[in-house]
């Protein structure tokens, strides 16, 4: 099976107090976009084989731990995953996480029987916090520290211009200035994203692509996840196409994306076996 696993905007981002797991208990509504990595997954006679493109890769692929949990939960088999990168890592977009759940959801489909929605949601959930709503997909719901997700509404029809800095944001070390005490509510309006303070503090030169995004004349804007992307929404897709093209002109060495919203966390495109 031929997969696209498509990219995460975190339209907003509320953090709120940290769980005895040593999580924080976050509230966000995301958004799927249609920026995405392509997957390749293939049943073989045993065991776990990943040929990822990722540069740079740190610590254990998610799609070999995706493809590990759900042989074990079949009862055994065998997965040949091949990951071919276009989501930048380390900007908050989610790559891996949709990696991995494109994994679960072919595999699951390679492998009979079908386990049940909540099983394959409860192993996503295992694997990472941003897994499980990569398997539902559109504009969604992330509570508790991210694993449980309720839909909320239909796709946006806006279009999304994203912007990638050549900037890699640690997750852990924003999180860690925002529990030391860079949360400053009252710095920013309800709803927006409670760590582009922290990560502000832990990566200053973000401070220029923050403000960029915001001049653009978007009907919103605002940070991803914990960095370092940021993105403007535009109703007007003429206006998103301009938008786009100034960022490119202004910041030739970062990455810059117009997006669609999508209704699925992911879209097969070759072999479904049902």
């Amino acid at each position: 099976m031929r997969l696209l696993a498509f990219a995460k905007l975190n339209v907003t981002l509320d953090v709120r107090e940290r769980r005895d797991d040593g999580y924080h208990e976050i509230d966000s509504l995301v958004q799927t976009i249609d920026l995405a990595d392509r997957i390749t997954v293939s049943r073989c006679e045993r065991g776990v084989s990943v040929d990822n493109d990722l540069v740079g890769l740190r610590g254990r692929d998610l799609t070999e731990v995706a493809a590990e949990r759900l042989l074990a939960a079949k009862g055994g088999g065998g997965l040949r995953v091949i990951v071919e990168k276009r989501i930048p890592a380390g900007a908050g977009l989610g790559g891996g996480s949709s990696d991995a759940a494109a994994v679960l959801a072919a595999g699951d489909r390679l492998i009979p029987p079908r386990l049940p929605e909540r099983a394959l949601l409860e192993i996503a959930a295992e694997i990472g916090s941003d897994v499980p709503l990569f398997l539902l997909g559109g504009r969604v719901r992330i509570t508790g520290r991210g694993e449980i997700v309720t839909r909320a509404g239909a796709a946006s029809r806006e279009r999304f211009v994203v912007l990638v800095p050549l900037i890699h944001c640690d997750t852990a070390e924003v999180y860690r200035r925002f529990s030391a005490g860079e949360r400053s509510e009252g710095r920013r309006p309800p709803g927006e994203n409670a760590l582009l303070v922290p990560a502000l503090a832990a990566y200053p030169a973000l401070a220029r692509y923050h403000e960029a995004i915001g001049t653009l004349g978007a009907d919103r804007a605002g940070m991803s996840g914990s960095g370092s992307s940021f993105f403007a929404a535009f109703r007007d897709v003429s206006a998103s196409a301009v938008a786009a093209e100034r960022l490119r002109e202004r910041f030739p060495e970062a990455q810059v994306f117009v997006c669609a919203a999508t209704d699925a966390g992911q879209q097969i495109i070759e072999g479904d076996p049902e």
